[in-house]
């Protein structure tokens, strides 16, 4: 990391700086790159590139509180990587394949593949619509629970809330959510 990030670095104070978030952060990085990429080949690069993004905003870095910067991170690389992910469907609606390659062992079997897939999009349309209906606290419960695994300690520093009923909020805006889940299945059963 240091010998490609650290030339485009201005100062000693902020290549310490962006050393040291380098190397704290990286494990969750490339976890959350993973997560979103499925590409180990390729999540190193894209967590430079969420460096080179971030080397501009070390005075903005500095001022956050750790919980933060930790999100302000989180969502640079998903959102460095989802900009990947659309940069390489665009490269291969253009790819041309040779002649001399079997065209038939690149098309994938589909016909399973689409139901399955069509099922999930419609269970997450369904996850996402019932989230928006709760409260904007029970969303953020949720999302800093469930989406950036955050203890209990950070999700009351980040909502200031008390940190000894955070198990019992987070429960709350699950139990709420989930009774949505069930009112909608409801009625979307009736409807048939």
């Amino acid at each position: 990391m240091k010998s490609l990030l650290i030339p485009f670095v201005e100062g000693e104070n902020n290549k310490q700086f962006i050393t040291n978030l380098y190397l704290q952060h990286y494990p969750l990085l490339k976890k959350q790159a993973y997560k979103i990429t499925k590409d180990y080949s390729v999540v190193d690069d894209l967590i430079h590139d969420v460096f080179l993004k971030l080397i501009p905003k070390i005075p903005l870095l500095r001022s956050l509180s750790s919980y933060k910067v930790i999100s302000y991170l989180v969502y640079t690389v998903r959102n460095v990587c989802i900009d990947y992910l659309r940069k390489k469907t665009r490269r291969s609606r253009y790819l041309y394949t040779g002649l001399s390659e079997d065209f038939a062992n690149q098309i994938p079997d589909q016909q399973a593949a689409t139901e399955e897939q069509y099922i999930q999009h419609e269970e997450l349309e369904g996850m996402v619509h019932v989230l928006l209906q709760l409260s904007s606290r029970d969303q953020s419960l949720l999302y800093y629970k469930y989406n950036l695994e955050m203890n209990d300690r950070e999700i009351a520093t980040m909502l200031d809330i008390p940190t000894n009923h955070i198990r019992q909020y987070v429960a709350r805006a699950r139990k709420r959510a989930f009774l949505k889940w069930s009112q909608r299945v409801i009625y979307s059963d009736k409807d048939k």
